[in-house]
């Protein structure tokens, strides 16, 4: 299964950053342009047992595909993880944001983990899609995630680590 790990540093405490994630309306602001994301059936509040449904439109096709998130762990303010439930885009999706506070020596502020583990749909034809463009977009979206988290947050700069 592919594992990939992005870590963006930012200058705001722990709680702040904590709870800008802890809110379904961040995930919609955090998508991409190109990306069209809207949530049905969004819990009141995020808790570990939490299920929603995402429809999710990408270029070039835009046909709007069904993606169950489920919250299997939930630990304020700490850490969360959502995988994907009974459908979605993956064969697997295992997703763990992470929420660490930094050390006086590192500036303060947060560090925010993001490990994705997933396994693309279609066997080997998922496999070759992986090393043309899912494993590219993935790593493009956490780019703009983490650029646009710090636009949110009034940051105009990475922290120094």
């Amino acid at each position: 299964m592919p594992t990939l790990t992005f870590t963006a540093d930012f200058a705001a405490p722990l709680e702040r950053v904590w709870e800008l994630y802890d809110n379904l309306d961040t995930l919609i602001a955090v998508t991409p342009p190109t990306t069209k994301v809207r949530i049905e059936n969004p819990p009141a509040k995020i808790t570990a047992g939490s299920r929603f449904t995402l429809v999710v439109s990408q270029p070039p096709i835009y046909v709007p595909l069904k993606w169950e998130t489920v919250i299997v762990d939930h630990e304020p303010p700490r850490r969360f993880v959502d995988e994907q439930g009974r459908f979605g885009p993956f064969a697997h999706w295992h997703h763990e944001h992470r929420f660490d506070p930094l050390s006086v020596e590192l500036g303060g502020g947060t560090r925010l983990t993001d490990i994705v583990t997933y396994v693309p749909p279609f066997g080997i034809l998922g496999k070759i899609a992986d090393a043309l463009f899912i494993r590219r977009q993935l790593v493009e979206m956490f780019a703009f995630r983490h650029k646009k988290t710090r636009e949110l947050l009034g940051e105009t700069a990475p922290t120094k680590t």
